[in-house]
């Protein structure tokens, strides 16, 4: 009697198991964000110089000399320009020059060039780094 109970217990376990919900491969983790779901990075941007600000990760990205130039600290130059004026975006890229055609067009600004070599932080050794990105790269 004990067996057949036992074994009763058992089957309806197994039962149990096989009708339980099992998740399809193709299905994220629970802890994992849905499908389609992309991270969005924070900046601030100030149109007026065209200067984009990553709370993140404390840097300073702005177009100057011969491309988009990326710092801890934005040159004196352009500091100036970002006293007053700010908007704060999300963009699907860890670097938001790829996407400054659309900030533009969407939060306004100059397509400018600020900043001219002769007065590069790098020559000053302000630890700027540059980049060639061209800015319509999606």
């Amino acid at each position: 009697m004990q067996t057949l109970r036992i074994a009763t217990a058992a089957a309806l376990a197994l039962a149990a198991a096989t009708f339980a919900a099992t998740p399809v491969l193709a299905d994220p983790p629970p802890w994992a964000p849905a499908h389609g779901w992309r991270a969005q990075h924070q900046y601030v941007y100030y149109p007026s110089a065209e200067v984009y600000y990553a709370p993140a990760s404390r840097m300073w990205f702005w177009l100057g000399g011969s491309g988009w130039q990326v710092g801890a600290s934005l040159p004196v130059a352009l500091q100036g320009y970002v006293q007053a004026g700010c908007v704060n975006i999300s963009l699907g890229v860890d670097r938001p020059y790829l996407q400054n055609d659309y900030v533009v067009r969407r939060y306004g600004g100059h397509h400018r060039q600020w900043w001219h070599d002769d007065q590069d932080g790098d020559a000053q050794g302000h630890g700027h780094r540059r980049h060639h990105d061209r800015d319509d790269q999606q």
